[in-house]
């Protein structure tokens, strides 16, 4: 978990962050902010925010093996492509023409 800081105002109902103002690592930077570019404005004080750290694992991009359709050439993720009902590997765009055909011969 990283700590920041932002700025937050009392709503009436709740604490909420003031997000459009961005965020900051040290609650002195914060408050030094809050002095310079926000003293007229009152009701607003830092608060401190609790933010889960990135997975690297979740990051990676896992790569699928493409498949290209027989029809039209295009490569597609084995999701989008028919290769178990038909001899031919048939993308999910070709198909309904394809079997439309199909059914005609």
């Amino acid at each position: 978990m990283t700590k920041v800081y932002g700025l937050m105002v009392n709503t009436g109902d709740a604490d909420e962050m003031l997000w459009d103002h961005g965020v900051w690592e040290t609650e002195e930077a914060a408050n030094e902010y809050i002095e310079n570019e926000m003293s007229a404005i009152s009701g607003i004080w830092v608060g401190e925010l609790k933010v889960n750290d990135a997975i690297p694992e979740a990051a990676e991009e896992l790569e699928a093996d493409m498949v290209e359709c027989n029809l039209c050439g295009i490569e597609y993720n084995p999701e989008d492509v028919n290769t178990e009902d038909y001899d031919v590997a048939v993308c999910l765009y070709c198909e309904p023409g394809y079997k439309e055909n199909m059914n005609i011969a």
